[in-house]
């Protein structure tokens, strides 16, 4: 620890607590701490200005670095714990999580690009429709609503249904008529 004499004028690096002699020269800590000890006891543990300094900066940088980490480790610990809860069911009689809301919001957002994805001619968008499903479905089921197959397959019947209405209309489709031209 830091010391100083009462002027701040002389400087005394002091790590563990040595019997220094009593005395009349009185020392203070950074914390405010009063000792008197003898003058000529305190030659050895004596630095400059300069050297106190850049001896409390690398201490402060020390004690901040550990605050750091305990402070990390203790927001993991936390994380860790709320992605247990947000797993574990709101009680014994359904297997549905505290995500389960958030999960259908998510949803309700996502199902107007699927079907929009899933009904456009691009095959390109009819994968990025599946995939959301896919991507849907596992968010489902995380928060405890197990879906079958079916609904991953959405994006394909939607597709398909798309195709027949267009064979359909092409088949049902009267034959175009174009009107005799004018004779006048």
């Amino acid at each position: 620890m830091i010391w100083h004499d009462v002027d701040r004028q002389r400087h005394f690096l002091i790590l563990e607590e040595p019997l220094i002699a009593q005395g009349e020269t009185t020392i203070v800590s950074l914390t405010g701490a009063r000792r008197l000890v003898d003058k000529t006891a305190l030659i050895p543990f004596e630095v400059t200005e300069d050297q106190a300094r850049r001896w409390a900066k690398d201490q402060l940088g020390q004690t901040l670095d550990e605050l750091k980490q305990g402070i990390a480790e203790r927001l993991a610990e936390l994380r860790q714990r709320l992605e247990e809860r947000n797993r574990t069911p709101v009680n014994d009689k359904t297997t549905l999580t505290p995500n389960a809301a958030p999960a259908l919001l998510e949803l309700l957002r996502g199902l107007p690009g699927v079907i929009a994805n899933s009904l456009a001619r691009d095959a390109s968008r009819l994968d990025s429709a599946k995939t959301t499903m896919a991507d849907l479905q596992r968010r489902l089921k995380d928060a405890g609503i197990d879906l079958d197959d079916r609904f991953t397959a959405f994006p394909a019947r939607l597709a398909e249904m798309r195709e027949d209405v267009h064979k359909q209309s092409a088949i049902n489709k009267p034959p175009s008529r174009t009107p005799p031209a004018d004779k006048t």
